[in-house]
């Protein structure tokens, strides 16, 4: 049975401690070619699993050491042990992994991954062209043969974010009091992919650390301009380097550079403006729910603080206002 307690326990995939169906299991989820447990009397496995619009994200731990083979995957795969030890095999090259060395094996080698006993991790995958897509995107040309080193990382800060945001990912998946919206949702698939592929150490980092050259602001006024235009509705970063005309890296420095913010800053301001404006409104909204989903906040925890601190006074306020009633 899924225990609340571990992470993603909303979406079972295999608990078991029946050799049989733990292969079956492990093959059919996550296409696994082959596994190699001694000790199948002390199996104990529990895994967590679930598939998103770009990226899948999923835990486990079996409980007894394993070796779990994926032939030549076609899928890029994060690991990020929790506790534990392990050792990952990409291709020729080979790692130790626990939780303070995670690592990221790459789509079409030999992928070989071992647990011991106490082993348990989260883990992240993606297809080629998700990561390639937004890679050139982020470069502004075509990428082919992305490739990562196995358990090489840019910097402990760029590691350290990108991990914040598995786990952030994971906890809103977890929260059973909120909803995430699919703007939100698609937005924080984003942001993990992109920190993945500035925080793994692969064959284009050097493009992607090269300082990016500066341009006039016309980009910046046709991006804030499609963006007023789309706040109902996800917004991914390739569209907003189709309507810049620039690359992802030249347009997050533009906007750092003239605004002094990023772009996901414009969005979420934007957003709570539209939302004041909704509030604000006699007899136009609702309720503060409703009008924080239609301006795609999915917790209202974070949008009451995100307004308050901006605004001064709680959603509600400004609706009890708006209507006529004691805030």
């Amino acid at each position: 049975m899924a225990r609340a307690t571990d992470p993603l326990f909303r979406y079972p995939a295999i608990h078991t401690s029946d050799m049989a169906k733990f292969e079956e299991r492990l093959f059919c989820v996550y296409g696994a070619t082959g596994v190699r447990v001694p000790d199948p009397a002390s199996l104990d496995v529990r895994s967590n699993f679930v598939r998103l619009h770009d990226i899948d994200v999923g835990w486990g731990a079996c409980g007894t050491s394993a070796t779990i083979d994926f032939g030549e995957s076609d899928l890029f795969r994060l690991q990020l042990p929790r506790c534990g030890k392990g050792a990952t095999t990409s291709g020729r090259q080979s790692a130790i992994v626990d939780c303070n060395r995670p690592s990221v094996t790459s789509a079409g080698r030999i992928t070989i991954l071992d647990y011991d006993g106490d082993f348990e991790h989260l883990f992240l995958r993606a297809r080629p062209e998700v990561l390639e897509r937004k890679l050139a995107a982020l470069l502004g040309t075509p990428v082919q043969g992305l490739h990562f080193e196995l358990a090489n990382f840019t910097s402990p800060a760029m590691l350290s974010g990108l991990i914040f945001l598995v786990k952030l990912l994971v906890q809103q998946l977890d929260d059973e009091s909120s909803l995430l919206a699919a703007a939100a949702l698609k937005e924080m698939e984003q942001a993990a992919v992109v920190q993945l592929l500035f925080a793994g150490r692969h064959n284009f980092s050097r493009l992607l650390e090269r300082e990016p050259s500066d341009a006039d602001s016309a980009p910046v006024r046709r991006v804030e301009a499609f963006v007023e235009a789309n706040l109902a509705r996800p917004i991914a970063i390739e569209e907003l380097v189709d309507v810049a005309g620039v690359s992802a890296r030249t347009l997050f420095r533009m906007f750092e550079k003239m605004r002094g913010y990023t772009p996901a800053v414009f969005v979420k301001t934007m957003r709570l403006e539209r939302a004041r404006s909704l509030l604000s409104k006699p007899g136009g909204a609702e309720s503060v729910t409703a009008v924080a989903f239609a301006c795609g906040f999915s917790n209202l925890g974070h949008f009451a603080r995100d307004y308050r601190r901006m605004f001064g006074e709680l959603p509600s306020g400004t609706l009890n206002r708006s209507n006529g009633r004691p805030g």
